[in-house]
């Protein structure tokens, strides 16, 4: 299950980039501000490395292609709250705007990809 892999090492690192994008767009020397501007960004991003914690135990198919549905669930929650402004930012956010936008639909290709392995896996030993 490489593209399992894939899905958890590129959902791992969105949740790096937008903790980065939460704490530098606190301001100079600010650290992580837990008010409630940015409470529910951090609480997004504690849900999501919990599910990320959960998918690397789980064993079979079945439950790897829903842990990477609620992956994406995950990754996709955290991009709606950046682009309707739920969570507040200030200019040092534009450095990981970027990131923040394309990362997410890496992890769609990849998971519509792993949603579709088994279907290509049972057409080859068939045909």
């Amino acid at each position: 299950m490489k593209v399992y892999r894939r899905v958890q090492i590129i959902a791992g690192g969105y949740l790096v980039v937008y903790l980065a994008a939460l704490y530098f767009s606190t301001g100079v020397h600010t650290g992580f501000k837990l008010d409630s501007d940015q409470l529910i960004g951090y609480v997004t991003c504690g849900i999501l490395a919990g599910l990320l914690g959960v998918s690397v135990m789980v064993k079979t198919s079945l439950r790897r292609k829903i842990c990477a549905l609620l992956l994406l669930l995950s990754c996709v929650t955290l991009l709606l709250f950046a682009r309707y402004s739920v969570i507040s930012f200030n200019e040092a956010f534009w450095y990981f705007i970027g990131l923040i936008y394309l990362i997410p639909v890496a992890v769609l290709v990849e998971v519509v990809e792993l949603m579709f392995e088994g279907a290509r896996e049972s057409a080859d030993g068939q045909g």
